[in-house]
């Protein structure tokens, strides 16, 4: 008899996002099809651990950590982002015996970068940012089924001050990324 494989608990992935000069909601709900891009770019590896599985719902709790390397106008090739935010991942959706999909989302999360970003400074009014701002994600996952040991995805990695609440920050950036991951174990 054939034991169920279990579901992975460590991930980990690389992905390349886009810089948009969009705000998050544009890019997520409103006109997603129509994304304005701005010269600047991220190279991000991060590492997602399962932390609690839902055993009658299909739900996962997960930890991300990241690095990241952001290029171009809003860093300048200067700028290094380090983040860690929570996640929710979603696992049912009723297409998922021909793609396996999953929607996780974190909406509270840190992110630190080595530099000011100028990017994030002109949506500010008063043209301010500050190193340590929210980390907010959404993000849609694709494998070929349940067990594969790879998925693609898609999201955005949106920072910002959280209409001010963090240090003042009205500031944001929004880079549409995708990228892979593979599970470890």
């Amino acid at each position: 008899m054939l034991t169920p494989k279990p579901q992975p608990t460590l991930r980990v992935g690389a992905y390349v996002g886009a810089l948009s000069n969009q705000s998050l909601i544009n890019i997520t709900v409103r006109r997603p099809w129509d994304a304005h891009f701005v010269p600047g770019a991220m190279v991000d590896a991060h590492a997602i651990y399962t932390a609690y599985r839902f055993e009658r719902v299909p739900l996962d709790l997960e930890i991300e950590g990241g690095v990241a390397k952001r290029f171009g106008s809003d860093a300048g090739g200067r700028q290094w982002e380090f983040d860690l935010i929570p996640m929710a991942r979603w696992k049912y959706f009723p297409w998922n015996d021909f793609i396996y999909t999953n929607f996780r989302v974190g909406l509270i999360g840190a992110s630190y970068v080595t530099g000011i970003s100028d990017f994030e400074r002109q949506f500010d009014s008063s043209h301010h940012s500050a190193r340590f701002l929210n980390l907010l994600v959404p993000e849609f996952t694709f494998a070929p089924s349940k067990d594969a040991p790879f998925e693609v995805f898609v999201r955005v990695h949106h920072r910002s001050g959280v209409y001010g609440l963090i240090d003042g920050v009205h500031g944001a950036s929004n880079y549409i990324s995708t990228g892979m991951r593979f599970s470890v174990f």
